[in-house]
Formats: C-alpha cells, sequence, structure tokens
C-alpha cells in the first residue's frame, strides 16, 4: 500500500498561508459544522470541558469554540509549527490561557503519548485524509478511543469520495467506508448528523 502524496506542505510558511486564506472561501459551510460543535458541546456539563483537535491548522475552529464557550479548555495538535503559529495570532489572551499547542503526525507510531489527560470531545476536521491513505483510518480511530473520557464525543468531518465530492478513493472514503472504518474501531452508535456539499459529518460515543 503507497501513500497518497500532497501537492502542498502545510509545515511551508507560504503553503500554510495560502491553505488559511482560501479554506473558508472555498468551503464557506465550514462555518455550518462549527456552529454544530458549538451547540454540542454546549450541552456538554464538565467545567472544564477539555477538547482536543487533531490536524487543528491555523485554528479557525479553535477560535469559533473558544470565543463562545467560556468552559473549554482546548488542544491542538498539527504537523505544522507554522499553524500553530497562525493559529496563535486568532486569540486573545484569554484564550490563549485555555489553549495548549502539541506538535505531532498521526501518522507515527505513538503519536498521541505526548497527550496527558482523556478528552471530553475529541475532532478532527477535514483532517482525516492526511493518513495519506483510507487504510490507516481504523487504527486511528482504535487509537482516539483511548483518548476519550467514558461518556466522550468523538467528531470526525472530512470530504467524501462521491461523484458530487472527491475523487481520490484511495485517499477519502464513501460513507460505507467511513461506517466500517468506525465499527472495526468499536465505535457501535454512529451518527451522520450534517453533511453539506460532500463534507460530512460522523458523531460517535464510547456508550
Amino acid at each position: 500500500m503507497n501513500d497518497v502524496s500532497s501537492p502542498i506542505d502545510l509545515r511551508n510558511y507560504e503553503d500554510a498561508l495560502e491553505w488559511q486564506e482560501t479554506a473558508n472561501i472555498k468551503r464557506p459551510w465550514r462555518k455550518d459544522f462549527f456552529d454544530y460543535y458549538v451547540e454540542l458541546m454546549k450541552t456538554n456539563r464538565s467545567d472544564p470541558c477539555h477538547i482536543l483537535e487533531l490536524g487543528s491548522g491555523p485554528g479557525f475552529l479553535a477560535q469559533h469554540l473558544l470565543s463562545q464557550l467560556d468552559h473549554i479548555e482546548y488542544t491542538a495538535f498539527d504537523f505544522s509549527e507554522v499553524m500553530h503559529q497562525l493559529a496563535q495570532e486568532k486569540l486573545n489572551s484569554s484564550e490563549q490561557s485555555r489553549t495548549k499547542y502539541f506538535v505531532g503526525n498521526f501518522k507515527e507510531p505513538n503519536w498521541q503519548n505526548p497527550l496527558d489527560r482523556k478528552y471530553d470531545f475529541i475532532i478532527i476536521h477535514q483532517a482525516l485524509h492526511e493518513l495519506r491513505h483510507k487504510q490507516y483510518a481504523a487504527n486511528f480511530h482504535k487509537i482516539i478511543r483511548t483518548l476519550l473520557n467514558p461518556n466522550g464525543i468523538y467528531l470526525v468531518c472530512d470530504h467524501l469520495c462521491a461523484p458530487h465530492a472527491m475523487q481520490n478513493n484511495q485517499l477519502y472514503m464513501n460513507k460505507q467506508e467511513h461506517l466500517d472504518a468506525l465499527s472495526q474501531a468499536s465505535f457501535q452508535e454512529i451518527k451522520m448528523p450534517l453533511e453539506i456539499e460532500g463534507l460530512c459529518l460522523f458523531e460517535m460515543s464510547l456508550s
């Protein structure tokens, strides 16, 4: 099995900046997903509520959540130091005080070891395909189970492989392939609360 190479390197400042400047223009409906996360997190009674975002990028989601939810503490995990720098620029001092940053690559063995706790919500938004092949997804999901609190929620949002969406069937999965990968990781109750323009959200819990 060969990994699918990426045409850009988001550890490079110019590539990261271009991604930041175009992501919300290309897909303005990203905000609909962000708003869904906010409403879901409002129902969590933990104070603080611990959030982990994997592939956190330039911090659009972190800014959206931290600015609206005073009870959350946020952990951002990304393989790009540059992306973390762009993310920090978006937050005020109060939001910064509730945020941790980890640099790591979730393709590497034991990538999760530096993470120092379990989380109430784990989000991977438009980054699952950065595994660079869909065959890695099930094992990735198994690791996520070990990072969730007993009542924690796992949110996976990525592009579908579909006629109206992405075409690379090695990198992207159709709905059934997503469901199969999550089931292989022993997630049993899988919801699909939102799908817009080929971007699909899967929501799971341990219970």
